[in-house]
């Protein structure tokens, strides 16, 4: 590939790339041979008989062609075809919520950051402040030629380095890159100078500058230009659902020069650890970029301002997980199963993930202050806070497109640095076997429903007792009141709505629990479906088997898309390290399996959303009622160890789950008094954020 300038540099940045000026001249023919290091006169002369022969050694073999750097490169290539600028970098892997909103970045096991960046997404201040203090002939040197050779034999005997000043930035990139931990010999200097003929031959400088730029270290664990503006500078990608704006690309006058000037000692010039010594090389950056007349005394002054007024602070102090329960779930459940651990540290990958970052924060908060904060309205009045007055420490929430079957949030816990034995924080609730209680019914009535039951049945609550599995053993439950209700004639649909027991195992009674499994199985309530029915008794009606609240919200989804169940997803979109696409999620065409029948979809959702039949119960205005119709069904083990609320709408299905994760118990709590204001909270706010329709 033609080195020439014209051709070096893609379209967009021709125009901004800046050359030596006129002023300041370069013998033709001796671009590659810059001043040499200061040595003795004693040293000088020793070495000067030598360094007489090996030049008029080499020259002559230039001219006779016995030492043709094209021909010795292709002798040589089988030793370099892995030494190539194409050759892929370990860079973190960072992860988004659906709108681009940085969740976290996983960066290698030693702590290394890089995040590969191309030339047009680096700043064109950037690449001049590095020509200015690194190599001002980069873009009208001819490294390329065989003066290079010439350029080798003169440093190897006066011991010079690419990580000299000296050094060009073809050079240096050779070094640092692709003949990086080789001790420097006078065999590697040959090397060097070959493989620089190389790259000069394949490649256009703009594509060398990006590499050069992509693999230097700026201090501070951050390898290449994008993780230093990020950690040093605190700018992050602005992100769409599409693009990425890089942070590198946001580089002004006075970060690009500090940055440029970094990679000669990065521990040096740290400016977290030594503002002083890097402002003072930043000063030195400015002071080249004049001499080039790429920017005025004025504009240099004005940098250097705003500068020495920035807080420079380290990237640890300023690093958080954003959504961890999400997030972890996703790496462990999702990402290294699909792309492998290392690969995924490594692999540079962009993750955009189903979650909704504002949903998120939102539901975190919800949660904590109703749990530990005094909360007022009409129905319950003040209570609380509920870890006092009732015993409740920990909360978690999940909610899920019922359509394609997205988690928009996920909080596993009330506070994730909460370690006390009651909450766990960074234990991901969601996922924890809890038993359901009555939040199970509703699959109990749907399985009877597919086998002739309907919503008007008259059923008896009375009390009764009922067989078990094991031998001369029976069961006599209660209502959750303590009360059994003969006063009026009791309907599939009042059972349900005022989550009476009775009725719940007479319906399980006719179903049988194999049935019951079969439909659990068919909801994703694999936990469940996976019990022998051997193992279960009548109790199972009343959600006696454990199962978790990711599960549950799934299988409440169900119900509101209509009896389709979609399976949970947590990945719309991954994209390789220049943003190429490798996985799309169709969310307009979810794939989704007919669980249930939809007659049967539409009856179970005209129960749970019918509030006048909850005033058995629970009297209007209580915390199950939304502005719009919603389904919901709250619950509570007899133990009071687990406290449910799940419901929908066909926008949106939210459960929620309170206890404490000690599994003590709680104290004098029900689903509409614990976790149905959580629930309703959630509930309002994400129909209001996504401005979903009241009907």
């Amino acid at each position: 590939m033609s080195n020439k300038t014209n051709g070096s540099l893609p379209p967009s940045k021709r125009q901004s790339r800046q050359v030596p000026s006129q002023g300041k001249q370069y013998p033709s023919g001796l671009l590659q041979l810059r001043c040499l290091p200061h040595v003795s006169d004693r040293s000088l002369a020793i070495g000067s008989v030598t360094t007489t022969l090996v030049l008029v050694l080499v020259m002559a073999l230039l001219f006779v062609g016995e030492l043709n750097p094209t021909t010795l490169y292709a002798q040589m290539q089988p030793l370099y075809q892995n030494r190539s600028v194409e050759a892929p970098l370990p860079q973190a892997t960072r992860i988004y919520d659906r709108n681009g909103n940085l969740l976290m970045a996983l960066n290698d096991p030693n702590g290394r950051r890089r995040t590969y960046v191309t030339y047009t997404e680096i700043a064109p201040v950037l690449v001049n402040a590095t020509i200015a203090v690194e190599d001002p002939a980069f873009w009208v040197s001819n490294e390329g030629s065989p003066l290079i050779l010439l350029r080798a034999a003169m440093s190897s005997l006066q011991g010079l380095s690419p990580s000299d000043p000296n050094s060009t930035i073809t050079e240096q990139l050779i070094e640092s890159d692709l003949l990086s931990a080789q001790t420097h010999t006078l065999q590697l200097k040959e090397e060097e100078a070959i493989l620089d003929y190389s790259l000069m031959q394949q490649y256009p400088k703009w594509k060398i500058m990006e590499r050069y730029l992509n693999t230097l270290y700026f201090g501070d664990l951050d390898y290449g230009i994008e993780a230093a503006a990020q950690d040093y500078f605190h700018l992050q990608p602005k992100c769409t659902k599409r693009v990425c704006q890089s942070a590198a690309s946001q580089l002004d006058l006075a970060q690009a020069s500090l940055l440029a000037g970094l990679p000669q000692s990065p521990s040096s010039y740290n400016p977290i650890t030594n503002k002083a010594a890097a402002l003072a090389r930043q000063q030195s950056v400015l002071q080249s970029m004049i001499d080039l007349n790429m920017i005025t005394e004025q504009q240099a002054r004005q940098a250097e301002a705003e500068t020495a007024r920035f807080t420079f602070q380290s990237y640890s102090a300023r690093q958080s997980i954003q959504a961890p329960h999400f997030v972890y779930y996703v790496v462990d459940q999702v990402l290294v199963p699909l792309l492998g651990a290392q690969n995924l540290l490594d692999g540079g990958y962009n993750i955009y993930t189903t979650l909704d970052l504002n949903v998120e924060k939102k539901v975190e908060q919800i949660v904590y202050n109703n749990l530990y904060t005094v909360k007022c309205d009409s129905y319950l009045g003040c209570n609380g806070p509920l870890d006092q007055a009732n015993n409740i420490n920990n909360a978690s929430a999940v909610v899920e497109n019922p359509f394609n079957g997205e988690i928009l949030a996920m909080d596993g816990s009330a506070n994730y640095n909460d370690s006390r034995p009651q909450v766990s924080g960074r234990f991901n609730a969601a996922l924890a076997l809890r038993q359901p209680g009555s939040a199970f019914k509703p699959f109990v009535y749907a399985t009877a429903f597919e086998m002739g039951w309907y919503p008007a049945m008259i059923l008896p609550d009375h009390r009764t007792t009922y067989p078990t599995p094991t031998p001369g053993d029976y069961y006599t439950p209660q209502n959750y009141d303590g009360h059994f209700h003969t006063g009026f004639p009791m309907t599939v649909r009042n059972a349900i709505a005022n989550s009476f027991n009775i009725p719940a195992l007479d319906a399980m009674e006719y179903t049988g629990i194999p049935n019951e499994l079969n439909t659990a199985a068919r909801f994703g309530l694999t936990e469940i479906s996976s019990r022998s029915p051997s193992s279960l008794g009548p109790s199972l009606a009343l959600g006696a088997a454990e199962v978790s609240l990711l599960h549950l919200t799934g299988a409440y989804a169900t119900f509101a898309n209509r009896g389709v169940r979609v399976p949970p997803v947590y990945v719309l979109r991954i994209t390789d390290e220049l943003d190429r696409s490798l996985y799309t999620y169709d969310e307009a065409h979810p794939y989704g399996v007919q669980a249930i029948r939809a007659d049967v979809a539409f009856l179970m959702n005209s129960m749970l959303s019918d509030k006048t039949s909850r005033y058995h119960e629970f009297a209007p205005g209580n915390p199950l009622e939304l502005d719009r119709p919603a389904a919901v069904m709250p619950g509570t083990t007899d133990s009071f160890r687990d406290n449910w609320t799940l419901g929908y709408t066909p926008y949106l299905a939210v459960g929620v789950w309170a206890g404490n994760s000690d599994y003590s118990p709680m104290l004098n709590l029900i689903g509409i008094t614990g976790v149905g204001p959580i629930w309703h909270d959630i509930m309002a706010y994400a129909s209001q954020y996504y401005h979903f329709p009241p009907k």
